[in-house]
């Protein structure tokens, strides 16, 4: 079954539940669905009614099943993303209200994964992306340095091997991290409008990896 298709029955299951609970006898609500769009790998939803909530919670766990299920044991897993939303303001911003959401978000999706480390650069809305796992997990947030990408990979194959790791970093720098990891070109700068991209990175050896790309 594809991914997809289990999203879709999670939302019908959970719809029909709580039709149920609000009594089976009465008229069910009508749940409006629009600019539904499936890609590989990728869930993208705008539901319109008051169960987007309930909704939305099926679509994370499930986001985090299918996070679980791409790491393996065996290689070392990048899990790779951008920063939250930013304050407009500010040579050094935090993260926005709608950042300190996503971030919590992102501890969500990653409560069943297993981190070895967390890697943050040293500014004040990659750190706040990542603080919410980190705290969940008791985990120390390090810092490497997003220009110094080529030593920093190495440094995380050797001292992780087999072991998966949660990497933040900036529109352009993340990119140029997917590119180390599989020896290519293919990825380009980040959209400043985009804030949730988040990458499985499966090594197999430096310059050669798979990589399955979310959003969450």
């Amino acid at each position: 079954m594809k991914k997809w298709n289990k999203l879709v029955y999670y939302a019908i299951a959970t719809l029909i539940t709580i039709n149920c609970a609000m009594g089976c006898d009465k008229e069910p609500e009508t749940v409006y669905v629009t600019n539904t769009v499936f890609e590989t790998d990728t869930v993208i939803s705008v539901v319109k009614d008051t169960l987007v909530i309930t909704v939305i919670d099926t679509l994370n766990y499930t986001d985090t099943v299918t996070i679980v299920n791409n790491i393996s044991d065996t290689v070392t897993t990048l899990i790779v993303l951008r920063h939250a939303e930013k304050q407009s303001t500010g040579t050094n911003p935090s993260l926005s209200t709608a950042g300190q959401i996503r971030a919590n978000n992102l501890s969500n999706i990653l409560t069943n994964v297993n981190l070895d480390a967390i890697y943050s650069t040293n500014y004040n809305r990659t750190i706040q992306t990542v603080q919410p796992t980190a705290t969940a997990k008791t985990i120390s947030v390090s810092f490497y340095n997003p220009s110094s990408l080529t030593p920093f990979v190495d440094h995380v194959l050797s001292t992780y091997h087999d072991g998966t790791i949660l990497v933040v970093g900036h529109s352009n720098t993340t990119p140029s991290l997917l590119n180390v990891l599989t020896g290519t070109s293919n990825y380009s700068n980040i959209p400043e409008s985009e804030y949730d991209n988040l990458y499985i990175v499966t090594v197999f050896e430096k310059g050669r990896a798979e990589v399955v790309h979310f959003k969450y």
